[in-house]
C-alpha cells in the first residue's frame, strides 16, 4: 500500500491552516478531542466541507499507542533524517547552477589570471557601478566608449574597444 501524505489528500483543508499554526501540535495533541479543527481559519466552501467529511472518516480509524513518540519524518533526505547537509541542498533545489571553478582553477594560466576570472564570474570586481552603490568616486560613463553600462560583463564582453583590443 502506497502511503500518501493528508496535505497532498486534502490540500483546500491544509490551505486553511496557517504554517505558523500547524507546526505547533504533535499528532496526539490534535487528536485528542479533535483539537486540530481548531487550526483550521477561513470560510469553508462546499469543497472544504467535503474535504473535512472525508478526513474525519480517515482520522477516527487512528487509535493512537500510549507511550510511542511521534516520528518525524525529513522528506528532503531519502533517509528521512533530518542532517544539516540536506538542509543546505534544499536551498538550492530549482536553482541553475553555474560552476565554472573547476575550469578556473585547474588551468595552467597563472594564479592572479585565475583569480580575476573567479573575480569576474562572480560579479566581485570593483566596477563602477559597484563603487557607487557604496557611494565611492566612480566615473559616470564607461573611459574607453562613454558608454552608461559599466559593470564587468559589460566591460569583458559589451564594450567595443575592449572587443576590438
Amino acid at each position: 500500500m502506497m502511503e500518501q501524505q493528508l496535505e497532498d489528500l486534502f490540500p483546500l483543508i491544509f490551505s486553511m491552516v496557517p504554517k505558523r499554526v500547524g507546526n505547533k501540535r504533535t499528532i496526539h495533541e490534535a487528536l485528542i478531542d479533535m483539537m486540530w479543527i481548531q487550526d483550521i481559519h477561513g470560510v469553508a466552501s462546499f469543497d472544504v466541507r467535503l474535504e473535512f467529511i472525508k478526513l474525519c472518516d480517515i482520522i477516527s480509524d487512528i487509535t493512537l499507542q500510549p507511550g510511542v513518540a511521534d516520528v518525524h519524518f525529513w522528506r528532503l533526505s531519502s533517509s528521512g533524517q533530518y542532517s544539516a547537509s540536506s538542509a543546505y541542498e534544499a536551498q538550492f533545489q530549482g536553482s541553475v547552477q553555474f560552476s565554472p571553478r573547476e575550469r578556473i582553477w585547474k588551468t595552467w594560466a597563472p594564479g592572479k589570471c585565475r583569480f580575476f576570472l573567479w573575480l569576474a564570474t562572480n560579479n566581485r570586481c570593483w566596477t563602477a557601478d559597484r563603487l557607487a552603490r557604496r557611494n565611492l568616486p566612480h566615473p559616470e560613463r564607461c573611459p574607453f566608449c562613454d558608454q552608461e553600462d559599466k559593470t564587468i560583463h559589460y566591460l569583458l564582453v559589451g564594450c567595443v574597444f575592449a572587443r576590438q583590443f
